[in-house]
């Protein structure tokens, strides 16, 4: 099974600034490998701009792969280390987060 790899990268700078983000994550527990997937829906400005269908990734990892296509497509520039909550403080931006645990891959 394909997953898509998100890579950071330096995009060009997108036109429109972030004021506000919204990530909506779905996780899925795969029982059978113990492996744990996600999606994650990224709206900036109130506009859904992407949606991340499956990536590999347990826990927060949904919000860390939507700030690297955030990078990746010019919305925002961070350190390597940075966490997501503290670019959005940085940046002076709200951000709100919500993530759903799911019974099976199709809900993804």
């Amino acid at each position: 099974m394909a997953t898509t790899r998100h890579v950071v990268g330096q995009g060009k700078k997108h036109k429109t600034p972030i004021k506000s983000l919204t990530l909506v994550g779905r996780r899925w527990f795969n029982r059978g490998p113990g492996n744990t997937y996600h999606s994650v829906e990224i709206i900036v400005n109130g506009k859904p701009v992407h949606k991340i269908p499956f990536a590999y990734g347990y826990g927060e990892q949904y919000e860390q792969s939507a700030f690297d296509w955030l990078e990746a497509n010019g919305y925002l520039d961070r350190e390597r280390s940075e966490p997501p909550w503290q670019v959005a403080k940085r940046l002076g931006f709200d951000m709100t987060r919500s993530v759903s645990d799911v019974s099976r891959k199709k809900d993804l």
